[in-house]
């Protein structure tokens, strides 16, 4: 018979990680630079509890024909109308230590931010199966790069 421990035990590592999430304050900061950065590229910024090992994810109505449609149709549209016909929200993970770091880098270094925001989203759309080629976020992934090697 195995026996599970008892719940006081465990109740201090289930809430370890969502402790170290941001403030009310920061965090709609947070997303009110998310939304800017982003402009049309997403409809919607909000918090989740659904993602643990993940800094964001993107859900769009209708997942499975928003594929089919990029696999079959997207090479003949602009991005920016892509973006606006699958009118995608970008599902953040507050505590998650990509976005807590990110929280404070908006402030220190906003181009880098910037970067990481987009970076993100691009991420996340990739996950989804919503970009067709993602070989159009290597210049972005380069000068990420670039950056952060600059410190060292």
């Amino acid at each position: 018979m195995i026996r599970r421990p008892p719940r006081s035990t465990l109740f201090p590592y289930t809430t370890l990680f969502r402790s170290g999430s941001l403030g009310k304050d920061e965090a709609e900061n947070l997303i009110e630079f998310i939304k800017t950065t982003l402009q049309s590229k997403v409809h919607e910024v909000k918090v989740t509890k659904r993602l643990s090992s993940h800094p964001c994810a993107v859900t769009v109505e209708e997942m499975g024909a928003a594929r089919h449609f990029v696999r079959t149709q997207f090479q003949s549209i602009p991005e920016e109308q892509r973006y606006k016909f699958l009118n995608p929200t970008l599902e953040i993970n507050l505590s998650h230590p990509i976005l807590l770091k990110l929280s404070s880098l908006r402030t220190t270094n906003q181009t880098l931010a910037q970067l990481v925001v987009e970076q993100l989203m691009d991420n996340a759309m990739v996950a989804a199966g919503l970009i067709d080629d993602p070989r159009t976020m290597t210049a972005r992934m380069n000068q990420l790069l670039s950056m952060a090697l600059q410190t060292h």
